[in-house]
């Protein structure tokens, strides 16, 4: 079975720009660079943020433990998956980033309406 960082590996090569969640106000970013060790994005405001391999596989995770799925949806904004989220990438806020690109993936299903949230999406 691949882990998400595996799936995120295949899907989305270096250079591809992508959008946070939220549909009105969501910033673009790029994705600069990824190896086996996580990502870089660039964001639209010029800086660079990292996030390691292993985040991306605890959001699905506890999103599993949560069952959001199917119908279930959870808050993008839901506390425990913020802090969850920045605890595993060494407390760099990136939870935005990290959404992006699992939807980008096809690994989440994104509602980009407020509020935004999140779930698994059924190939996941």
């Amino acid at each position: 079975m691949d882990t998400a960082y595996d799936i995120i590996l295949e899907k989305i090569p270096p250079g591809t720009r992508l959008r946070t969640p939220d549909r009105r106000s969501g910033k673009p970013f790029v994705m600069k660079s990824i190896d086996l060790e996580g990502v870089v994005v660039g964001t639209s405001r010029g800086g660079k943020v990292r996030i390691g391999l292993f985040t991306f596989d605890a959001a699905v995770k506890y999103l599993g433990d949560f069952n959001a799925r199917g119908d279930n949806w959870m808050p993008v904004k839901d506390e425990g998956l913020q802090m969850m989220l920045n605890s595993e990438n060494d407390r760099v806020r990136a939870s935005s980033y990290v959404i992006g690109i699992l939807g980008a993936a096809g690994i989440l299903d994104v509602d980009g309406e407020r509020p935004n949230r999140v779930r698994l999406s059924g190939t996941a």
